[in-house]
């Protein structure tokens, strides 16, 4: 991986901004998961406050696509960040001078960030390739989604400790300090110019230009696929990784707290790995094969993950010992491998998308994801409560098996975006 590419002032700003940034962030939000717990008891209100954060996010997401490609991208974050620290600044003033947050207030900031990174998410995205070279876009993701896997590895355990020194107070001033810190640094990132507002807004105008963003995903069968491909990962990941990962772990093998922590830490850690390799894989091989190959594997390791929990493998230990370090291993390589896969495809989408809409098409590939998400979570909860794990585990494998094969060929085959210049017109 061209960690050079750090030395480069644009690139360097956006990525220290995204890492400070990020880590307040997710130190918030551990916080306050805890928080709400803590003042309520209830796992429904709990769960409410997630609904809550993906409603506006689902319903605004394809819109926002549009003005992210009308609007100024820097002006975009930079107000963005510095409007968010100054909003989270307030919601810690009352928190000072109340003790406390209720639940109605922390409905409201959890709103506004939502709303706010409806917006910031698809202008950053566009970021990247509009200051990267087309050659390092890969290096770019990788040193992207390294940043993004360190910080969500320290907010958590930097969240726990100052909550439990300090408070709540502590959490929400860092993060207020993290976006205003985050959107000082980006006034210096230059961004050349590539969005294009209108002469005259209006419904029709916004209608026109939201579908030919639509049209133009038509148009590119290899981004349709990328963009069909996208959300059936998520269906499967998220549930097996949050959901069954867990229930397999503290149901069945019943491992401690300080057990399960340290399997997290590893799976996280194998994150880290997984830009380096990308970067040497896309140097000899397309990033279609590269995706192929990767789901591929990652199905038959999942496959292998099934038989673990299952009572035939259980039955050939004494103790759960072996079956919990097993699952670590295969747990490992299989995120390891899912992370350098959605590093080739964030970067193989960036190759085929033309900046000035790239707002609009990622927005409906992010809006597809998170969708998607919430119904393979209530789907494999059911699965998880009425049939055995290892039965679970290996529908999730026969999923990802069978749709990797039917996505074979415009994978493997198709190298437009590799060699292919893209052209489309806006106007």
């Amino acid at each position: 991986m061209n960690v050079k590419l750090l030395k480069e002032k644009n690139f360097s700003l956006l990525m220290w901004g995204k890492f400070i940034s990020l880590t307040g962030t997710q130190m918030q939000e551990f916080a306050l998961s805890l928080y709400v717990l803590k003042i309520t008891g209830s796992a429904t209100l709990f769960a409410s406050v997630i609904i809550v954060a993906m409603i506006p996010q689902l319903l605004l997401s394809p819109i926002a696509g549009v003005f992210a490609d009308w609007l100024d991208r820097k002006k975009i974050i930079v107000y963005l960040d510095i409007i968010s620290g100054i909003v989270v600044g307030i919601f810690a003033t009352i928190y000072m001078i109340n003790g406390e947050l209720t639940l109605p207030y922390i409905y409201a900031l959890v709103i506004f960030l939502t709303l706010a990174s409806s917006l910031y998410q698809p202008a950053t995205n566009t970021i990247i390739p509009t200051i990267v070279k087309k050659e390092d876009l890969v290096d770019a993701n990788g040193i992207s989604s390294l940043i993004t896997n360190i910080g969500n590895l320290l907010a958590p355990l930097l969240a726990g400790i100052f909550l439990g020194f300090y408070g709540l107070f502590l959490i929400l001033s860092i993060n207020c300090i993290s976006f205003l810190v985050s959107g000082l640094g980006e006034m210096f990132i230059q961004i050349p110019k590539v969005t294009k507002m209108p002469e005259k807004i209006s419904l029709k105008v916004f209608k026109n230009d939201f579908i030919v963003g639509i049209n133009f995903i038509k148009s590119k069968k290899l981004l349709l696929y990328i963009i069909i491909l996208a959300p059936i990962l998520n269906f499967v990941f998220t549930p097996l990784t949050t959901t069954g990962l867990t229930y397999i772990t503290k149901k069945i093998f019943k491992v401690s707290d300080f057990q399960y922590g340290i399997m997290q830490m590893i799976i996280v850690s194998s994150m880290m790995v997984s830009p380096f390799i990308t970067s040497k894989l896309a140097k000899k091989y397309l990033l279609g094969k590269i995706i192929f190959f990767n789901i591929f594997i990652s199905s038959l390791l999942i496959a292998i993950m099934a038989i673990v929990p299952s009572p035939f493998y259980m039955s050939l230990f004494s103790n759960n010992f072996i079956p919990y370090i097993s699952t670590i291993i295969l747990c490992f390589f299989n995120c390891m491998i899912v992370t350098t896969t959605n590093i080739a495809l964030s970067s193989m989408f960036q190759r085929i998308v033309p900046l000035p809409m790239m707002g609009r098409v990622s927005t409906v590939m992010n809006t597809c994801c998170m969708a998607i998400a919430p119904l393979g979570l209530v789907l494999f909860g059911v699965l998880f409560d009425t049939i055995s794990a290892w039965i679970c585990v290996l529908i999730s494998a026969l999923i990802l098996f069978i749709t990797i094969l039917i996505f074979k060929k415009p994978l493997c085959c198709n190298d437009d975006c590799e060699t292919s210049t893209v052209n489309f017109s806006i106007d």
